[in-house]
């Protein structure tokens, strides 16, 4: 992929993409552009494809970014309480619910018996009605 106007960041000279996939040093004011302070510079450099073998843990390059230390307070964040067995709590809720169950009255059953006789007849005068 050819890039008009590749410059070093320091000189603002012109820089070969040959020479840049060799080594990170810009011929003009010899500086080393593989530093923390061009790392912008050389990211675009690896998105474009002109520089392809970089390590990103190279200490040099990324410095302490690198290495990940958690910090104490993010450690201390933990409540135990929420990690606590809860099942005596579960047990007491179980104990204190009271089903309020509805249950009806055989009176009111009988209230609607023969409801169902009905809607047999009316079913079987409907069938007949339509078989006529």
């Amino acid at each position: 992929m050819k890039i008009e106007g590749i410059v070093c960041p320091v000189c603002n000279e012109p820089l070969n993409e040959q020479e840049l996939n060799k080594s990170l040093v810009c011929p003009h004011c010899r500086t080393n552009l593989k530093d923390r302070k061009y790392l912008d510079f050389v990211e675009f450099l690896m998105a474009q494809g002109i520089v392809a073998d970089m390590d990103f843990f190279d200490q040099a390059l990324y410095g302490s970014d690198a290495v990940y230390e958690p910090d104490i307070e993010e450690l201390d964040e933990t409540d135990p309480n929420e990690f606590e067995r809860i099942d005596k709590q579960i047990q007491n809720l179980e104990e204190e619910v009271e089903l309020n169950e509805v249950t009806t009255d055989e009176e009111e059953f009988r209230q609607w018996e023969g409801i169902e006789e009905d809607w047999e007849e009316f079913n079987r005068r409907q069938e007949l009605s339509r078989n006529d």
